[in-house]
């Protein structure tokens, strides 16, 4: 009996010790989600501040050169951002209620909400002096999608289109040139309706990363209340969702279906199969800050090893798909590439939802 009690006890104490080890493996893994959003939201700030600075500085003299630059500032810090979007989906500070979500990445956006557009010499809120006669932050927050989902004002993509203007190319982006803010009707506003929205980037940005920031009662501070197990159902929720169904399919497929231009992402820019992937490496770069396929209830399984194998594929697969990506949906050889991308993600998403179910935090989506 003594016997059987010592075995007993040990075989208690090692379940438990495994037990300890496991939730410390956990939490050190949820740190390092947490340290990861916190330095992605804030390498995507200081980003925006240069896109500031090069939208500025593009206002005050404008000219083909700082054109250029302010171009490859929104560029840069849509990089950083693209990275961050995986980080949505479980009502954090970015798309809770009262979230800027939408007015920092709507789309698909209608032009002529804004500005001119082909045929239409007067449109948008910058040609409509009489509604609106000061272009301000308020004024501009009010607007965003009254109405109607594509009537945006603000963010990425409006910053996009009065840097780009309409893309009416097979071979490249929008061409609007630089002196829509020197000697064109409305230059001036044009202008200024270019700076406040890239103002009201910069205040969205640093909400975010201020609510990430450690040591302060933020979010942060109220996601690390929760239990771990909690925690990791939140975020994995993020990455399975965007995944198996944003990326994989408003952002890819839906453009593959319609062949539309208007369907596409970054479509003055024509950085679309940039979006893609920055978004795809926002996926790999939590899974691999974590290191969720080594934690213990997931190493050395089948469907981790599937994981491996399927992001080194999916890297692959979505820098092959040539740009633009407006011609990428209508070429038969791209829109193999493309298809084949969408079932890949799918794949993980449907992967990861089993490491859910490993990690007892089984995610339903």
């Amino acid at each position: 009996m003594n016997c059987l009690a010592l075995i007993s006890a040990s075989l208690l104490l090692f379940i438990t010790q495994t037990s300890l080890a496991q939730n410390q493996t956990l939490e050190t893994s949820l740190e390092s989600y947490t340290e990861l959003v916190h330095s992605s939201y804030k390498k995507t700030l200081t980003r925006a501040e240069a896109l500031r600075e090069a939208v500025y500085q593009f206002t005050a003299v404008p000219s083909v050169v700082t054109h250029e630059m302010a171009k490859e500032a929104w560029k840069h810090v849509r990089e950083a951002y693209g990275q961050t979007e995986v980080f949505r989906f479980y009502n954090g500070p970015i798309d809770r209620d009262g979230g800027p979500e939408g007015a920092l990445n709507s789309w698909p956006l209608d032009e002529a909400y804004i500005d001119y557009t082909l045929g239409a010499p007067s449109a948008g809120i910058i040609g409509n002096t009489k509604d609106f006669p000061v272009v301000s932050k308020e004024l501009l927050i009010s607007l965003n999608e009254l109405g109607g989902e594509t009537n945006i004002s603000t963010g990425y993509h409006a910053i996009e289109f009065l840097l780009w203007g309409q893309d009416f190319f097979t071979a490249g982006p929008g061409q609007r040139s630089h002196t829509d803010y020197v000697d064109a009707p409305q230059a001036l506003r044009r202008a200024e309706y270019l700076r406040v929205i890239t103002d009201i980037l910069i205040d969205d940005l640093s909400m975010l990363e201020s609510e990430w920031r450690p040591g302060q009662e933020n979010f942060r501070a109220e996601f690390q209340k929760f239990e771990p197990r909690a925690q990791l159902k939140k975020l994995l929720s993020g990455i399975i969702f965007l995944a198996g169904d944003e990326l994989s399919g408003d952002r890819i497929y839906v453009a593959y279906d319609t062949r539309g231009q208007e369907d596409e992402h970054s479509c003055f820019s024509d950085m679309t199969h940039m979006d893609i992937q920055w978004n795809y490496w926002g996926i790999e770069n939590v899974i691999r800050a974590m290191n969720l396929l080594f934690l213990p209830d997931v190493q050395g399984t089948p469907v981790a090893k599937r994981i491996e194998e399927r992001m080194v594929n999916l890297r692959t697969l979505l820098a092959s798909i040539p740009a633009p990506f407006d011609q990428a949906i209508v070429n038969e050889e791209s829109r193999t590439i493309i298809l084949t991308s969408v079932e890949e993600l799918e794949a993980l998403a449907k992967d990861l939802r089993e490491v859910s179910v490993l990690l007892k935090a089984p995610v339903d989506y």
